[in-house]
C-alpha cells in the first residue's frame, strides 16, 4: 500500500497583502528548477471564475500561498516568473483566471496532457502521483468554497501538496515521454495550450443551456433566452454560481410551460422556492421572451451536431464517412498509445468527414491541428 503524502515542512502563511509579497518572493528566488503553479477557484459557488488562491513552488524554496483578494499587484511575481517553465496539472482549468491577474506562462509542462499523450488510463493528479511517485493523496478540496475566509487549515494543506508534487511528477512523466519518443508531440501540445482562446459570442451562450433541445417552438426558445439572461444578471450581481439561482433543467421547463401566474410557476417541478419571492420578474421574462421568438440557427455547410441521427438525416454518405473515420482514428490512437481526442479533436474529425478536403493536411492545420497530429492521421482522411 502506498504511503500517504504529507507535509514535510511547516504550513506556510498565506500572503494576503502587497507589502508582504516582496519578502515572500525572496524565498522563491532562492529556489531552482521549474515552477509548480496552481490556482483554486470557487466555480461551484461563485459566478466569477477568478482565482481565490494561487500556489507557486520551486525546489529549495517554501511554497508560496497567495491571496488574490488581498494582493492587488502581481507584477513583481509576474517579472520573477517571466521566461520560466511552469508545471501545471490540467492547465486549461486555471490559465484564464491566472491571466486575469497578469500571470501568463511563456513555457509550460502540463502533467495531465503528458499523461494523455502517454495513453495512461487515469490522468488525474492523485492517480499520477500514486502511479509515478508512489504516494497516495488524501481526498482533495478542489470543489470547496475557496472564496470563504479564513481558509481552513486542511484546505491549505491540500493546496500545498497539490503544487509541491508537480516538479517531481514532471521529471517522471518527461522521462516516459522521452522513452516513448513523444517529446516533440508534448512540446507542440504545451505550446498550443498557452495560446489565447477565442471568446464565445456571449449572445449565443443561452443556446447551450442543458436540455434546451427539448424546446420545440421559437416562442419557447425566446422565453429561454430571456430567462437565461435574467438568471445570468442575478448570478452576476450576487456573485453566485448560476445553478444556485436555478438549474438548467428547471429553466428549460419554465420556458416550455410558459407560466402566466405565480401558481403556475410554483407548479414547475423542482423550482427553487426562493425564486417565488420575485415571481413577477420571472413571469415578465417569460412573457417578454416569448414575444421575441428565437429561431434555430440556420443550417450551414458545416457538419451538424455530434449526433449520428442528425448526420444520417442531412447526409447519409457523410454519416458513413464520419463513422468510419472515427473508427480509424480510435484504432490509430490505440496503436500510438495516446488518447483519441488528444490525437485529433472530435470537431476536426467531424469537419473532415462532412466535406473531405482536397488537401487534408492543409485543412487540418487550418482547423488548429498540430504538426504531429497531421503527420500521424493525415493518411486516414479520404481525399
Amino acid at each position: 500500500m502506498s504511503e500517504v503524502l504529507r507535509l514535510t515542512a511547516p504550513l506556510p502563511e498565506v500572503v494576503a497583502e502587497d507589502s508582504a509579497l516582496d519578502q515572500a518572493l525572496q524565498g522563491l528566488r532562492a529556489g531552482s528548477g521549474p515552477l509548480g503553479v496552481d490556482a483554486e477557484r470557487a466555480g461551484s459557488y461563485r459566478y466569477s471564475q477568478r482565482a481565490y488562491l494561487v500556489q507557486v513552488f520551486r525546489r529549495g524554496a517554501p511554497v508560496l500561498l497567495l491571496d488574490p483578494i488581498g494582493i492587488e499587484d502581481f507584477s513583481r511575481l509576474a517579472e520573477l516568473l517571466a521566461g520560466e517553465e511552469w508545471v501545471m496539472q490540467a492547465a486549461h482549468n486555471d490559465l484564464e483566471c491566472l491571466a486575469e491577474i497578469d500571470l501568463v506562462p511563456s513555457r509550460l509542462f502540463d502533467t495531465e496532457l503528458a499523461a494523455q499523450l502517454l495513453g495512461l488510463e487515469k490522468v488525474g493528479l492523485a492517480s499520477l502521483v500514486e502511479s509515478h511517485l508512489g504516494y497516495t493523496m488524501r481526498k482533495g478540496h478542489g470543489q470547496a468554497d475557496w472564496s470563504a475566509r479564513p481558509l481552513r487549515r486542511s484546505w491549505l494543506e491540500y493546496a500545498v501538496l497539490d503544487v509541491e508534487v508537480l516538479p517531481d511528477l514532471q521529471d517522471a512523466l518527461a522521462e516516459d515521454l522521452s522513452d516513448a519518443g513523444k517529446n516533440e508531440w508534448a512540446r507542440q501540445e504545451f505550446e498550443h495550450q498557452i495560446r489565447p482562446r477565442t471568446s464565445t459570442d456571449p449572445d449565443e451562450r443561452w443556446r447551450r443551456t442543458g436540455s434546451a433541445g427539448r424546446l420545440k417552438t421559437d416562442a419557447q426558445r425566446g422565453a429561454l433566452r430571456a430567462l437565461w439572461l435574467l438568471r445570468d444578471e442575478i448570478a452576476r450581481t450576487r456573485d453566485i454560481a448560476v445553478h444556485r439561482v436555478v438549474r438548467d433543467q428547471v429553466l428549460v421547463e419554465i420556458a416550455k410551460v410558459q407560466p402566466t401566474s405565480t401558481e403556475e410557476l410554483a407548479a414547475v417541478p423542482n423550482l427553487p422556492r426562493p425564486l417565488l419571492r420575485h415571481a413577477s420578474r420571472w413571469l415578465d421574462a417569460v412573457r417578454d421572451g416569448a414575444s421575441q421568438p428565437q429561431r434555430l440557427p440556420a443550417r450551414t455547410d458545416g457538419p451538424p451536431a455530434r449526433s449520428l441521427r442528425a448526420w444520417e438525416q442531412r447526409d447519409p454518405e457523410a454519416a458513413e464517412r464520419w463513422t468510419a473515420l472515427k473508427s480509424r482514428v480510435i484504432e490509430r490512437a490505440q496503436d500510438l498509445k495516446v488518447w483519441t481526442q488528444t490525437l485529433l479533436a472530435p470537431d476536426i474529425v467531424a469537419d473532415l468527414a462532412w466535406q473531405p478536403p482536397t488537401d487534408p493536411g492543409a485543412r487540418m492545420l487550418e482547423l488548429g491541428a498540430r504538426d504531429w497530429q497531421v503527420k500521424n492521421t493525415v493518411d486516414l482522411i479520404e481525399g
